[in-house]
């Protein structure tokens, strides 16, 4: 079993305390956040055998090819798209831009792959999701027109392999997103971190998100980052080095545990325990801890490990002493698939 045990050594009190009760024991109260994790499910049996299944049989009929094969085919072709097109003038654009990327192919020399075009890539990636997506859910679209009330606000990770929505599946209008390098969340502060601070607000106060989610990831480069720079003052970069410091305690604890384990080992597990770090951040936000408070507002971790496929979800426990302080953090879910 790994662990996850984020202390906070300094958290604001719930309530702002009033002048007659400066000295109350609220504000002293040093919550601690823990999440417990299995160990990574057993590997996947390999069934890949290097030998052969079967041999195919030899061919009957050896074929041959002659100049006019194929001309019937690619008049009927021609015939039955341009009927196409006058039936359905809505697919003139996509058969357009067909049409110009075949022409690009054909004109490579050697018949090899074009540059990548970029422009033409999200133009049609553009046509594509009108074609397939906004116009077959005209429903979805209208009520997305007047306004947006997602159920969740997630923190992940910049990576372009590990995108949210893709891997949860979530629809447009399901979750309010922040990605950033290695998925942090860093603490209340107004002056330092108040692109992260404003988000978490709108997403809390205005959006009334039901789970803030931080999701950490496999083979991620911040924590890698995190785990190698060595924050003697000397950075060697203008503003990654500073960022991942964030995450210094997940570092601090994973080389007290696992000093002698390989990077590799040590970065996965600080992919998980940086998550903690997030989640014991998220409660340095007034409007956070008002919501679990109230009940309104729930936390959540999780790990995706896109090599083996697999996700790890676990969930915060909080219970209140009637002063509303905050009295224990324990494990409440977790499961993998």
């Amino acid at each position: 079993m790994a662990s996850i045990n984020t202390c906070l050594h300094s958290l604001r009190s719930l309530n702002k305390p009033s002048p007659s009760s400066s000295s109350s024991s609220s504000s002293n109260v040093r919550p601690c956040v823990s999440a417990k994790l299995n160990n990574p499910s057993p590997s996947i049996p390999n069934l890949i055998q290097n030998r052969p299944v079967f041999a195919a049989p030899s061919p009957l009929i050896t074929p041959t090819w002659t100049e006019d094969m194929g001309n019937g085919s690619y008049e009927e072709a021609i015939q039955a798209l341009e009927k196409l097109l006058r039936e359905k003038g809505d697919l003139k654009a996509a058969a357009t831009s067909k049409v110009e990327q075949i022409t690009a192919e054909l004109k490579t020399p050697d018949g090899g792959k074009p540059p990548f075009d970029p422009v033409e890539r999200i133009k049609s990636g553009f046509i594509h999701f009108k074609k397939e997506k906004y116009d077959k859910n005209p429903e979805l679209y209208g009520e997305l027109a007047k306004g947006q009330s997602p159920k969740f606000m997630v923190f992940a990770c910049s990576d372009s392999r590990v995108c949210p929505s893709h891997v949860l599946d979530f629809q447009p209008g399901e979750a309010f997103v922040v990605r950033n390098v290695a998925n942090l969340v860093p603490p209340y502060d107004q002056s330092k971190f108040s692109g992260t601070g404003s988000a978490i607000e709108y997403a809390v106060l205005h959006l009334k998100v039901q789970y803030i989610v931080v999701i950490g990831h496999s083979a991620c480069g911040g924590i890698k980052g995190l785990m190698t720079f060595p924050f003697d003052g000397n950075y060697s970069t203008d503003f990654i080095e500073e960022w991942v410091k964030i995450g210094l305690p997940a570092k601090a604890k994973v080389k007290s545990q696992h000093g002698g384990a390989d990077l590799g080992e040590m970065c996965g597990h600080c992919e998980k325990e940086a998550v903690g770090v997030s989640l014991g951040n998220l409660l340095t936000y007034p409007f956070v801890r008002d919501g679990l408070v109230n009940g309104t507002l729930g936390l959540k971790g999780g790990h995706y490990d896109f090599v083996n496929g697999t996700f790890e979800l676990w969930g915060l426990d909080f219970s209140f002493t009637p002063s509303l302080s905050v009295k224990d953090v324990a494990t409440i879910l977790h499961w993998k698939l």
